[in-house]
């Protein structure tokens, strides 16, 4: 998202962020700066590391979201001060916390390298979790709808699907990679 001043850039990419997962949560949204010396990135998280969401049926869902960001110059229509995702990892656990599916893409971490997914669960022949499901970037706008149509969790907002409809459209349009 592109601002006419950091603070600008910075609001401009988490509002829509806040916007989405008020959807599912009223937990608090946090911005935290890397402890490492020289590492410019940030990151917004829930600000007790997840949140706990209502299902139907009295059940509870743990949400993780970890989401490091740049802000850096930029020149033309994403300037002059633009943030780009530099991270995410959205996990989803349900209320004995045994996850269900972890949303990843850390370029960074050296050998996984691509966004992909864990899917979690039993089969006989292989360990599900260790794999990594190759996927395209992954939406906080497409892990909510699948928090909400998939696993029943329960939206705080009547108008939840015009939220995420209107907030993924403007991700498309701003995104830098697929």
């Amino acid at each position: 998202m592109a601002g006419r001043n950091p603070e600008e850039a910075v609001r401009n990419f988490l509002e829509p962020l806040k916007a989405v997962v008020s959807c599912v949560t009223t937990e608090g949204f946090v911005t935290r700066r890397s402890a490492r010396l020289g590492d410019e990135r940030l990151t917004a998280a829930f600000q007790a590391d997840f949140a706990i969401l209502d299902q139907r049926g009295g059940q509870a869902i743990k949400f993780e979201l970890y989401h490091r960001y740049i802000l850096a110059e930029e020149e033309g229509e994403r300037g002059p001060w633009k943030v780009s995702s530099a991270e995410y990892i959205y996990e989803v656990a349900d209320s004995s916390d045994d996850l269900i599916a972890a949303f990843h893409w850390h370029p960074e971490s050296g050998r996984i390298t691509w966004s992909h997914v864990h899917a979690y669960g039993t089969r006989d022949s292989l360990t599900l979790h260790k794999l990594h499901l190759p996927t395209g970037r992954v939406s906080i706008e497409a892990v909510v709808r699948f928090l909400i149509e998939d696993l029943d969790v329960i939206p705080l907002k009547r108008e939840w699907d015009a939220i995420l409809q209107d907030r993924e459209a403007a991700f498309k349009r701003w995104r830098s990679w697929h």
